[in-house]
């Protein structure tokens, strides 16, 4: 039997609060009228916060609009462009959920390319992959796990011997796998993961560190997706029992390998994420072990059909599977709804599952699923039909992890109308992050705004961002934008500015 994926519906979890926010708002309405705070108090009371040091220093960008009315009740620097760090997700998320619509699925499947008698398929066995950014633990027991259960669709399907190659057919998309603007550095972290048309656990390589008894003695490394059996050299040693664990891994492209380095304390165990750099091979490798492991002989092993037109099976080719003669599907694994996507990256703050989204914009709407399209997709809507001023975004990627992406307060407040105003508006704001709701970026945030504030948070070196819907204490809904530039302070004592200034505006 195959293992079934562990989302859940995000409208049930939902419609209660909001049929509860909606009847506070309209009998909090009735009792302060509509008058609501002046926009002159809005004024000063923000300024105030603003201009005392030392955050008299950063480069603010503010913009506060009353939903219904469009009354304007702040404004500073809304027309200048600043970097948005994660910010930048609203933009690419809003987008996607616009043009594909929220019942949008990703289909990984298999393809025979061949005739299929008494179990034995005489041909390729191939992998359509379609860049789904669900095959994890955020959303299955595991990676393998949705291996798994795509193997056992295949032998319920009837076939248990392939005489040709697993191909992982990813023709539809480049085979670029790093953001085209971001910092070399980033790219060994789990935020800074990579990915392509068939990658499983978020680009990520999860790492269990085991020490040894005593210090010096090498750490057990156990890791998943286990892949090629040799793509992971592990170093990990074993130090003192109260030694913190560190990890730093290095890929090497010239030889395909990942060097893990680092050390775990004497008897801890410890699990670390780091970014897996090779994901389409690595999870060609990982379906062809679990096809063994399933009992599915594959005789002439696995690889990747990068570019269109390879010559598969029986006279298919990648990138034409699907119009093949003789090709038939013979197994396919469905992801959640968009609308579950793209709660899963709006909340966490989820890069590597933007980038994913943004190059199957340029799948589906553009000419491949590469950045380069689907970042020209974002922009085409935002400026034709959202009607944001189109030099106010200077889209890069779709995470914000490019210090390049440029956007200014009152386009993202255009867009965030845009959903609002729209058939997909409680999808969408019940996608982003909550004060309390355990998971979110807001978690630990703007307590006592349970219910009130659904927003997007955003952080990256010396950028802060906040932008979303709040709910007012008069019963209005108040858009927001706020970003910060060039702070040169910790995160969190621009994060309490913003957070005052949400205080401000509630009223």
């Amino acid at each position: 039997m195959s293992m079934k994926p562990l989302h859940k519906t995000r409208s049930e979890r939902h419609l209660a609060r909001y049929a509860l926010v909606g009847i506070w708002a309209l009998l909090t309405t009735g009792c302060a009228g509509s008058a609501g705070v002046s926009s002159g108090s809005y004024r000063d009371a923000v300024d105030k916060i603003l201009d005392a040091p030392p955050v008299d220093q950063v480069h603010f960008g503010v913009f506060a609009q009353d939903a219904r009315t469009g009354q304007v009740l702040y404004s500073r620097n809304a027309h200048r462009k600043f970097v948005p760090a994660s910010n930048q997700k609203i933009l690419g998320t809003a987008t996607a959920l616009s043009l594909l619509g929220p019942e949008y699925r990703y289909q990984t499947a298999l393809w025979a390319t061949g005739p299929v008698e008494e179990g034995v398929l005489d041909g390729d066995l191939v992998l359509v992959g379609s860049g789904d950014p669900t095959l994890s633990r955020r959303y299955w027991e595991s990676g393998d796990a949705a291996m798994a259960a795509l193997a056992d669709s295949l032998r319920a399907a009837g076939v248990h011997h392939v005489r040709g190659a697993l191909v992982a057919d990813v023709s539809a998309w480049d085979s670029t796998t790093v953001g085209p603007t971001w910092e070399v550095e980033d790219l060994r972290f789990a935020y800074g993961a990579t990915g392509g048309a068939f990658a499983l656990e978020q680009g990520e390589l999860v790492l269990v560190l085991r020490g040894a008894d005593a210090p010096g003695e090498t750490a057990q490394v156990q890791w998943s997706p286990s892949g090629a059996p040799a793509y992971v050299t592990p170093r990990i040693v074993t130090w003192p029992a109260d030694s913190s664990s560190r990890v730093r891994a290095s890929y090497f492209p010239e030889s395909r390998r990942l060097v893990v380095e680092g050390r775990v304390g004497a008897g801890a165990v410890d699990t670390v994420s780091v970014a897996l750099r090779d994901p389409v091979r690595q999870a060609t490798a990982t379906l062809a072990r679990v096809l063994e492991e399933k009992g599915v002989v594959v005789e002439g092993g696995s690889t990747v059909a990068w570019t269109p037109g390879a010559l598969l099976g029986q006279g298919c080719r990648s990138g034409e599977i699907r119009s093949c003669a003789a090709a038939a599907p013979l197994a396919a694994l469905a992801s959640p709804p968009l609308t579950d996507i793209i709660a899963g990256i709006l909340e966490p703050s989820q890069n590597w599952m933007t980038e994913q989204l943004v190059r199957t914009l340029g799948a589906e709407l553009g000419e491949e699923g590469s950045w380069s399209e689907g970042v020209d997709v974002i922009t085409r809507f935002l400026v034709d039909e959202v009607g944001v001023d189109s030099l106010d975004v200077a889209p890069r990627d779709g995470s914000g992890l490019s210090a390049y992406n440029l956007v200014t307060p009152r386009a993202l407040v255009r867009v965030l109308q845009h959903m609002a105003a729209g058939p997909y508006a409680e999808a969408y704001r019940s996608a982003m992050a909550e004060p309390g709701e355990e998971g979110s970026t807001l978690a630990r945030r703007l307590e006592g705004y349970e219910g009130r504030v659904f927003a997007k948070t955003g952080t990256i070196s010396n950028v802060n961002s906040l932008s979303g819907y709040l709910v007012g204490r008069d019963g209005r809904e108040i858009i927001f934008s706020i970003l910060s530039n060039g702070s040169g302070l910790p995160s969190s004592r621009v994060r309490r500015a913003i957070d005052n200034v949400i205080t401000v505006l509630a009223g």
